[in-house]
């Protein structure tokens, strides 16, 4: 008999906390550059970036939509050109273009998941229409004001780079626990095959890794990063996350709005 997986749960606030404050001191900065890997997300190629193939659906909540939307954009664009600048060597590090940055407040499919369970089975059409339908099911928070998450720094993900966010509110971390807990429930989603695969972690990428550094850049890099979260400990980003809007993409630098998805008030 096939062994039944365990259920991913996610983290309760304060250990989510504990969590993201850890990654960004150079103790948990260090440790994980020890893990990086390439991302594999896009390609040096004749003196220029070309992105990879990679197509997906996912709910997010794009910078594009936050309050103050121009000074994060400039705050988040200052930050990456810092980042990239600690490894100056053409390939190695991919900056993500600003128009894609993101949140992902849950992830549906990818790659090889979405041509198993909505291509391969002729879902691909109505697959928005799906999202819609299940959305329509769930209630809607009446809240005068988006929750905000503030980003606190810089952290590795393994094949990629970014800035996590905490919450001010233990209110604002469980309006998106609550919807990630109803949109993985709902009957319709789990049917198709949508699941939870992981905790929620509040981040934006900033960028990824696309060439095997040598030590020697490791430790640049993982200096530099702590640094830089020296500055921004003093004032963190607020990034406001007023609705989850289901994009598509086709690459992981481009994330394509449609009028006709659907989006849901968090």
């Amino acid at each position: 008999m096939p062994v039944a997986k365990s259920p991913i749960e996610e983290l309760d606030f304060e250990e989510y906390q504990k969590r993201q404050y850890f990654e960004t001191t150079f103790e948990g900065i260090e440790s994980r550059m020890e893990k990086v890997a390439i991302g594999g997300r896009s390609k040096w190629i004749s003196n220029q970036w070309e992105p990879q193939p990679y197509p997906g659906f996912a709910m997010q909540a794009m910078v594009e939509a936050s309050m103050d939307k121009t000074s994060l954009f400039i705050d988040l664009a200052q930050i990456q050109t810092q980042l990239v600048e600690l490894i100056e060597r053409p390939g190695a590090l991919y900056p993500m273009p600003k128009a894609s940055f993101h949140q992902t407040v849950a992830n549906t499919f990818s790659a090889e998941r979405l041509q198993r369970n909505i291509i391969d089975k002729g879902l691909l059409e109505e697959y928005p229409e799906i999202i819609a339908g299940a959305l329509d099911d769930l209630p809607e928070r009446d809240e005068p004001e988006p929750p905000c998450m503030l980003l606190i720094g810089v952290a590795v993900f393994r094949t990629a780079f970014g800035l996590l966010g905490i919450f001010s509110s233990e209110r604002d971390f469980n309006r998106i626990i609550d919807f990630r807990d109803q949109f993985y429930k709902h009957p319709t989603l789990s049917r198709i095959g949508i699941e939870r695969t992981r905790p929620f972690i509040g981040h934006v990428t900033l960028g990824y890794f696309e060439d095997i550094l040598t030590q020697e850049e490791k430790n640049q890099f993982a200096t530099g990063l702590a640094k830089i979260n020296e500055e921004i400990a003093q004032y963190p980003l607020r990034f406001y996350l007023p609705k989850a809007e289901l994009h598509r993409y086709e690459t992981l630098s481009e994330f394509i709005p449609d009028p006709s998805y659907p989006a849901f008030k968090l």
